[in-house]
């Protein structure tokens, strides 16, 4: 019973307070609901990498956005996606550079954010590149080394030249053959981001309309990645290893124990 600042008790509108309190608990039970169904879509574990390709004029510019022709500060946008990923469970970052590391300067701060933020692994796959140049392995130190893996290609069955590179573990980038089924851990748990924002499936079959599952300015991912309609898994056709698997994080992780026992 409610009662004045004298202590006297005075008259309530009962039904208006059980409607009250009622009204909380069914909103309540509503938001249990939705928050069960969005972990039952995104069991834990579910997303476990975001594999990004990037290059030196993607990490200046940024992505165009097309509703008003607009580009946001371009570091927040790959900030945001990575924020957005972590969100979702991923615990991997894998970059994969279309452009020299000592040209992509903005992959540092990237990286340090993942780290620092999210206590997220990051693998900076060098494409194109045998190792990195002295001035590129003084900026890698900025970096968590125990959270750092530098992946490059090299000839399938093979360590690189360097296991190590100032502290820093250096990984295959292609640890299969090309021509055969990958050993991966399936698309469905992974997210790919291209330098132009564009989301895939996955990394293999980057540049097929078919397999192209929106933008990062359409939706926010998890929307797109629990769309029904979303292309979740590459056809047994096309899902054979090529050079578009190379640096793949759910293909690279699943060879990390075969690495570590390799002469």
């Amino acid at each position: 019973m409610a009662v004045n600042k004298k202590g006297k008790p005075v008259p309530t509108n009962s039904n208006a307070s059980k409607d009250g309190y009622f009204g909380v608990v069914k909103t309540f039970k509503h938001k249990l609901h939705v928050c069960c169904r969005d972990a039952e879509q995104f069991r834990k574990g579910d997303i476990v990498f975001l594999w990004v390709y990037v290059d030196a004029k993607g990490l200046k510019q940024g992505f165009m956005e097309k509703e008003r022709g607009s580009v946001p500060i371009p570091t927040q946008q790959w900030l945001s996606i990575i924020d957005e990923a972590a969100s979702l469970g991923a615990n991997w970052l894998v970059l994969s550079l279309r452009d020299a590391l000592n040209k992509c300067a903005g992959v540092y701060e990237i990286c340090q954010w993942a780290q620092r933020v999210h206590g997220m692994n990051v693998g900076l796959h060098l494409k194109g590149c045998t190792c990195p140049e002295k001035d590129e392995v003084a900026l890698l130190r900025k970096l968590d080394r125990k959270k750092t893996k530098l992946l490059m290609h090299c000839p399938p069955g093979k360590m690189p030249v360097a296991k190590e590179i100032d502290g820093i573990t250096v990984w295959i980038a292609n640890p299969q053959p090309d021509g055969e089924k990958p050993k991966c851990q399936g698309a469905a748990r992974m997210i790919f981001v291209n330098e132009k924002g564009i989301l895939y499936t996955c990394g293999l079959v980057e540049g097929k309309e078919d397999y192209r599952i929106g933008h990062v300015f359409d939706e926010c991912l998890k929307t797109v990645l629990t769309n029904p309609k979303t292309p979740r898994k590459v056809c047994d056709d096309l899902h054979k290893v090529s050079s578009g698997c190379d640096g793949c994080p759910s293909l690279v992780t699943t060879f990390l124990p075969r690495m570590r026992r390799m002469p």
